[in-house]
């Protein structure tokens, strides 16, 4: 009996790894990168892409996308330190495979989904309270197929464009930047 119960622990388990792998499969580019030229991995966020400063949106750029890639999406959120709902300054999708940055200030490019502070559809900027850095993640995803998104675009929010996601994405890359208020 309990040989028996290990066999369908361990067979349970199985099925819940293959059935986690199926819905997000792990990108397989390499190649694929995000990067800005006004700021780099690891690095400071410039305060012109902030509360403090002009509030302008992030210059992204992207290149070494998969052979297959019909579309981008681009997300920014950062966690609060001490736990808690993430915050999500900007959502993007729908962006033209063509296209290869979202440069300083652009709206028009792709669908904007809303960020939590304001609830809008547009960037803006963080403008965290509290002592010390906080990190922010830009992420770009290299998608098969545009996301279908089945919210209308005043309520899209970061969460129901990466579930749409889902089986599409071909890569992604992550950029974290740091910021301390002034």
């Amino acid at each position: 009996m309990k040989k028996y119960i290990t066999i369908l622990i361990a067979s349970a388990l199985f099925l819940a790894c293959a059935k986690d792998e199926a819905v997000t499969p792990t990108p397989a580019s390499s190649d694929f990168k995000a990067y800005s030229s006004e700021f780099t991995n690891g690095g400071a966020f410039p305060v012109k892409y902030t509360c403090d400063g002009a509030s302008a949106s992030p210059l992204i750029q992207w290149t070494g996308a998969p052979a297959g890639t019909t579309s981008y999406a681009i997300t920014m959120h950062h966690f609060p330190p001490a736990g808690g709902d993430k915050h999500v300054y900007m959502c993007v999708y729908n962006i033209a495979s063509s296209v290869k940055e979202l440069g300083e200030n652009v709206t028009n490019v792709g669908s904007w989904g809303i960020n939590t502070v304001n609830g809008k559809n547009m960037y803006t900027p963080p403008c965290s309270q509290g002592p010390g850095a906080k990190a922010y993640i830009i992420t770009v995803y290299a998608l098969s197929s545009p996301p279908v998104v089945s919210t209308s675009p005043s309520t899209t929010t970061m969460d129901a464009v990466v579930a749409a996601m889902s089986g599409k994405l071909l890569a992604k890359s992550e950029i974290t930047v740091n910021y301390t208020r002034l």
